[in-house]
């Protein structure tokens, strides 16, 4: 007999490495960013540090991001406030939108419910002005390892993003705050 907890266990772990978040720098400050797996509160801080480092580097007005979504199943609410700090940021920097290409019906879908959609330029998957990507071209971006406060004050700044951006948002996540805000209280006290 198997022990379907173990197997549960073995599959959560092989999937969450297979969520990476991988960059290639091009010419002319052009970074491409691409999610591979699932774009979650796993793997958003590394997306927050990597397109903060990349950011500086390049310097404000110069760098243009490309969020590349072929390899991405999907994102989560945490990733996707992320993803809207890194696009209002980009909007600020370069007084142009970031742009995210090869994104499916699923994550278009999910980016363009939480609003992001409004101020963030998403190109389907087979967009004739998206050019393809070597996989040869990228990187793995360095892990974050951060506490567990580090990571719940993380997630409610990705969740206050959204209700920032959509007033939807605040009724959508108002549950999710409020038990973050607890969860945070928790943790500091132990």
């Amino acid at each position: 007999m198997v022990d379907t907890r173990m197997t549960r266990q073995k599959a959560a772990q092989t999937a969450t490495a297979d969520d990476t978040i991988s960059f290639a720098e091009l010419s002319g400050g052009i970074a491409v960013i691409r999610v591979s797996g699932r774009g979650s509160f796993a793997n958003s801080v590394e997306m927050k540090s990597l397109a903060d480092n990349l950011a500086a580097k390049i310097g404000p007005g110069h760098y243009h991001f490309l969020l590349d979504l072929s390899h991405c199943e999907t994102m989560d609410s945490t990733f996707m406030g992320m993803v809207a700090s890194i696009g209002l940021r980009h909007i600020r920097d370069n007084s142009e939108p970031l742009v995210i290409v090869n994104a499916n019906d699923q994550t278009a879908r999910l980016l363009s419910t939480l609003g992001l959609s409004h101020f963030i330029n998403v190109r389907m998957a087979g967009h004739a002005d998206t050019p393809p990507f070597e996989s040869s071209m990228f990187q793995v971006a360095d892990r974050k390892d951060v506490s567990k406060a580090e990571r719940i004050i993380h997630m409610i700044e990705a969740h206050q993003q959204l209700c920032d951006i959509d007033s939807e948002n605040v009724v959508r996540f108002e549950g999710v705050l409020k038990y973050l805000q607890e969860s945070l209280e928790h943790e500091k006290n132990k």
